[in-house]
């Protein structure tokens, strides 16, 4: 009747530096002033939401996106994730960057690449 909810898998600390970080293709990047970045990325639609609002004629049946514009930093670790280097090495080059010690930098990068992450912008791998 009632399902169980399964355990999150966890990993170690070790093992979520040593990940590769992987854009997503679908995200449109555009250049701001100052150098900075913003991202366009696709939303999820849950297929119950979709058909809702077609019904009531607020979805053209595009796909819909939502944009986010970073900061100096989001934007330095932005430019770092090209597909072969791992969380560890983003961290490293962050740290050196912005002369903050590497455990705070690893707690910095993490943090940003999982809120990326939860918003489908990248994956890891």
């Amino acid at each position: 009747m009632f399902r169980k909810k399964r355990p999150e898998p966890t990993i170690s600390r070790a093992q979520a530096l040593d990940m590769v970080p992987v854009r997503n293709e679908a995200v449109a990047i555009t250049a701001l002033p100052g150098g900075l970045v913003q991202l366009a990325y696709p939303l999820a639609i849950k297929p119950w939401f979709g058909r809702l609002a077609d019904k009531v004629g607020l979805w053209d049946g595009k796909p819909m996106t939502k944009t986010v514009e970073l900061d100096e930093m989001g934007t330095f670790v932005w430019r770092h994730i090209d597909g072969t280097r791992s969380v560890r090495a983003i961290a490293r080059a962050f740290t050196e960057t912005y002369e903050v010690q590497p455990r705070e930098a690893e707690l910095a990068v993490t943090a940003f690449i999982k809120t990326i992450g939860q918003r489908g912008i990248i994956g890891l791998k």
